[in-house]
């Protein structure tokens, strides 16, 4: 029997799937706006104590192709973050995968060292897959991942990092990006005008209930044996506040006409984003900070 392998695509196309959110030409612009906000509030793409452990990506002969770090990008979007990477690492092999490829340019498009195909997390690593990265990186996989309480999510999480452990190749090194969504908080312009929120505080009541498990994700890694496990912080810079917030009510808006359209819970949420974006015009946003999850695998 022939072995399992990623579908890989050259040229993406939609697919079903239950992805809360979009996946149209609204919802890739959205993705890549966000991408670079994650940028200019981190200031890299690859962390430090990551990026600074990889060998030196060179060219090299066809023969010492192992030598290069393999780096894959789970759940990878519109291919932005390869697309960012691929200019820092231009000899390094890069991986995308996501359960579909529709918000991703054409392989022809593209950078020559990155691949695309389509695998689902929470299914099992064809056999090509395995063990074969130096680095596996993912970046808000919330949506997939909060579950209905705080176990749920927990359990959901561990799944994930089963599922990402299992690409790691020995001594390679996972980086999740996410949000800390259970600390959001409202900025305000001028803290004395007191510019009235009442949806946004709502809003904010609601979000404090959520992702308790991104915290424990650092428990999780050292649980399974990974090494180094470290959660790293970042909060939200005031001048990209107001840009954050709004790619952030795209997504919800997103949400409210894809996963939740045609229910009572999504046109509350259409309901809350039309007025959390005239009370943004007084000076008041939603902030969430944003964390980054390091380990190494022994």
């Amino acid at each position: 029997m022939a072995a399992q392998t990623a579908k890989d695509s050259s040229q993406p196309s939609p697919k079903q799937d239950n992805y809360a959110l979009g996946r149209d030409f609204r919802a890739a612009s959205r993705l890549g706006h966000q991408h670079y906000l994650w940028h200019e509030t981190l200031g890299f793409h690859l962390h430090p104590l990551i990026a600074n452990a990889l060998p030196p990506s060179q060219p090299s002969r066809i023969d010492e192709q192992s030598s290069q770090p393999r780096i894959a990008d789970i759940a990878c979007g519109s291919a932005s973050w390869l697309r960012s990477v691929a200019l820092s690492l231009p000899h390094a092999q890069l991986n995308g995968y996501d359960i579909s490829l529709a918000q991703c340019p054409p392989r022809q498009w593209l950078p020559a060292n990155i691949t695309l195909g389509e695998w689902d997390l929470f299914s099992s690593p064809p056999e090509d897959m395995l063990e074969r990265f130096d680095v596996v990186h993912t970046r808000l996989i919330f949506t997939i991942v909060e579950g209905q309480t705080e176990d749920e999510g927990l359990a959901t999480a561990r799944k994930a990092i089963s599922g990402l452990l299992k690409l790691l190749k020995p001594g390679g090194w996972l980086q999740w990006d996410e949000l800390d969504v259970a600390h959001s908080f409202l900025l305000r312009a001028d803290p004395a005008a007191e510019a009235p929120a009442s949806t946004m505080e709502r809003f904010l009541s609601v979000l404090e209930q959520k992702g308790k498990w991104v915290e424990k994700l650092v428990d999780v890694l050292r649980e399974v044996g990974m090494q180094g496990a470290r959660l790293w912080r970042y909060e939200e810079r005031k001048d990209l506040a107001k840009q954050f917030f709004e790619n952030n009510l795209m997504k919800d808006e997103e949400m409210a006409n894809g996963g939740l359209r045609g229910t009572e819970a999504g046109r509350r949420l259409g309901d809350m984003v039309e007025k959390m974006w005239e009370e943004s015009r007084e000076g008041v946003v939603v902030c969430t900070p944003k964390v980054i999850v390091t380990a190494k695998k022994p």
